[in-house]
């Protein structure tokens, strides 16, 4: 379930960095390690990660079933330009992919951005982190 959160993430988000201008299109990845994080790319770059789950009981038994957020954070690493600032490149991803539906049985099924925050600036290259809920479905002894 969590790389196909991941995955539906980015490719919602490489959807939007292509409606984008030719010179403001970012790479979107998905990294190994972010505190070994180097932007290679000239402009910047979204890092997709998994942050964590939150689960509530849906009070059935004897089988465990509950509705489950998946929180999906999208990193934005950018030098700071003037034509697009790093806070318009995380701006731009919140309503890419806010509102995204999802195939669960729950009524809450769209993504949604829960925060946003600035993490550092370090040599001109700003990072912001917003982070996205995933309202899916737990089920025991499936997936």
């Amino acid at each position: 379930m969590i790389n196909y959160l991941k995955d539906l993430i980015k490719i919602q988000l490489e959807a939007a960095v292509n409606t984008l201008s030719g010179n403001l299109r970012i790479p979107v990845e998905i990294p190994p390690s972010i505190e070994n994080y180097k932007l290679s790319h000239p402009i910047g770059a979204y890092l997709i990660i998994y942050k964590g789950s939150n689960y509530k009981d849906k009070g059935t038994k004897p089988k465990i079933a509950q509705d489950r957020d998946v929180e999906i954070g999208v990193i934005v690493v950018a030098r700071f330009r003037s034509e697009f600032t790093p806070e318009d490149y995380l701006d731009h991803a919140i309503k890419s992919i806010s509102g995204l539906e999802l195939e669960a049985k729950r009524s809450d099924r769209k993504i949604y951005c829960s925060s946003d925050e600035w993490i550092k600036e370090e040599n001109g290259i700003w990072w912001y982190a917003a982070t996205f809920v995933c309202p899916v479905d737990f089920f025991e002894g499936i997936g």
